[in-house]
């Protein structure tokens, strides 16, 4: 145990160890204070976890982002299926499908970057179970990008996916080496 003297502070050492502060407060306050510093030690140690306190590891965490490199063609209806991962915590997100499924509830951040052939319209929709959401809707001259970026309160069992729009046939999503069309979800809050 350290004894400080001569400062008119109360020290936090994250070690462990607790700093005793000479100091004119009455006793009760200093009391008063240490237990107050004990506690938000206790609660920055965590108690269990390493020390990690409620820190979520990457194994716990879904997180997914897939990708194309390579063209998909869609048919009216049809999911984009990103073929490829980087990340997959989980295996939440089914690349045979194209369906992220949440395994726990909670509230998610999705991402999405889709491009279009050249000169060619693309029009999606990213769903939530069997409900649209966000629309992305690409037209001209040139190779074009959509985007998706929204945050959803799931369910666990929850699904999330990129349809093309009904009605739409022959639709092509583009990629390549370049990996153009991206598709990523994570928890950011339990």
């Amino acid at each position: 145990m350290f004894i400080l003297q001569h400062l008119p502070i109360v020290c936090l050492v994250l070690s462990g160890l607790i700093c005793v502060v000479s100091s004119s407060c009455s006793s009760k306050l200093e009391h008063s204070l240490f237990d107050d510093l004990i506690g938000m030690m206790l609660k920055l140690k965590g108690t269990g976890n390493g020390g990690q306190g409620n820190i979520s590891t990457k194994k716990d965490t879904p997180a997914f982002t897939a990708y194309r490199n390579s063209v998909q063609t869609l048919s009216s209806n049809a999911i984009v299926k990103f073929d490829k991962l980087w990340t997959n915590n989980l295996n939440a997100y089914d690349l045979t499908t194209g369906v992220f499924t949440a395994p726990m509830p909670g509230l998610y951040h999705f991402s999405a970057v889709v491009m279009s052939e050249d000169g060619k319209t693309l029009f999606l929709h990213l769903w939530h179970n069997d409900i649209k959401t966000a629309g992305s809707y690409t037209q001209g001259d040139g190779y074009k990008t959509g985007t998706f970026d929204v945050v959803l309160n799931l369910k666990k069992g929850d699904r999330i996916y990129i349809r093309c729009k009904g009605g739409h046939d022959s639709q092509t999503i583009y990629s390549n080496v370049d990996n153009y069309s991206t598709f990523s979800g994570y928890i950011i809050a339990k």
